[in-house]
């Protein structure tokens, strides 16, 4: 079998603080992957990397996500508008997503009426197909380039905001939403229950992706995007299994396997260092020490261990490199600056 192991939140998003986050984790397995291997150090983002392993020109969902939503997508553009929290801390503003806001059926509809009224001149239309899942139409496209969700959790949206021609139009427009949906009844209530407030939409998506396609055999992941692009490139897909046993398991003999394992990326995004570290360990048990047994045993043909980030990498492992004794283990920790 031949593995690609996708490991999102493997590599800390802050380069210049993640020597020191990732200092005195023991990590013996990965550590040998990653000096045994071939090591190609390639910044990229979580979309490129999406992008790249399907064949995609870009990752642009949206109206084909609206459609699937069960929505009249004909005539129109269309974008995702995913309800968020924005959160402001010193000169950042962080984003975070609908995974922590709980949102209900009434509080969706009442915020996308409110959004309707106030952008019906501009032509834009606002549609919760589920209380977390957002779209807006529009009469043309949009002549703004944006960046994708998962580009952008955790990050300051300030260095995400919309780009193109029309840019400075589509920033406005965030600017006014923002202050709409901050000054809602609905958001009232929330923060009067202790809740997050819906005080953001993510514009995304828009565009032609063209389709997807895949070397890959089998594709076994949690994420939406992952497991539709692999149905529509003909790709066996099932949920991501819980360790490497799993997935000998799951594998049923299929030459190329490509794998997501998320474990880590909730805390690198969130900067939950605790949370990141004790992600880690789990993964050199669950993961990085069982593939490095199965590579030595040629259990597994190969191995390309790919994480996404400004410090982000591939290695690539085979049975025979597993046993060059002379190239010595890595530490995670190396492959960030230092300064």
């Amino acid at each position: 079998m031949q593995l690609s192991l996708f490991v999102p939140g493997l590599a800390w998003p802050d380069p210049h603080t993640a020597a020191e986050v990732a200092r005195g984790l023991e990590l013996p397995a990965l550590s040998t992957l990653l000096g045994r291997g071939a090591l190609d150090l390639t910044p990229a983002t979580f979309s490129e990397l999406t992008a790249i392993a399907f064949g995609l020109r870009a990752i642009a969902p949206a109206r084909r996500a609206a459609e699937a939503a069960g929505l009249a997508v004909s005539g129109r553009s269309w974008l995702l508008a995913e309800p968020g929290h924005l959160r402001i801390d010193r000169d950042r503003a962080t984003l975070a997503d609908v995974g922590i806001l709980a949102i209900d059926r009434a509080e969706a509809d009442a915020l996308v009426a409110a959004l309707n009224a106030h952008f019906a001149e501009d032509g834009l239309v606002f549609h919760a197909a589920e209380p977390g899942r957002w779209f807006v139409s529009m009469p043309e496209a949009s002549g703004a380039t944006f960046t994708p969700l998962d580009d952008v959790v955790g990050e300051d949206v300030n260095a995400h905001l919309p780009g193109g021609d029309a840019g400075l139009k589509w920033s406005r427009f965030l600017n006014e939403l923002q202050m709409l949906l901050y000054t809602h009844p609905v958001n009232d209530a929330r923060e009067e229950r202790g809740e997050p407030a819906v005080n953001t939409v993510w514009l995304w998506g828009e565009g032609d992706e063209g389709e997807p396609s895949s070397r890959a055999g089998l594709v076994l992941a949690d994420h939406p995007l992952w497991q539709d692009y692999a149905r529509r490139a003909g790709v066996r897909v099932d949920a991501a299994p819980f360790d490497y046993a799993a997935l000998a398991e799951a594998a049923g003999g299929a030459d190329r396997v490509l794998v997501m394992v998320d474990a880590a990326q909730a805390a690198a995004q969130y900067r939950d260092v605790y949370g990141w570290r004790e992600a880690l360990e789990a993964l050199e048990e669950r993961w990085f020490a069982p593939l490095l047994a199965a590579l030595r045993a040629r259990r597994l043909g190969a191995l390309n261990l790919v994480c996404h980030g400004d410090a982000g990498f591939t290695a690539t492992v085979t049975p025979l490199s597993t046993w060059k004794a002379w190239r010595r283990p890595r530490a995670l920790a190396t492959l960030f600056p230092s300064d």
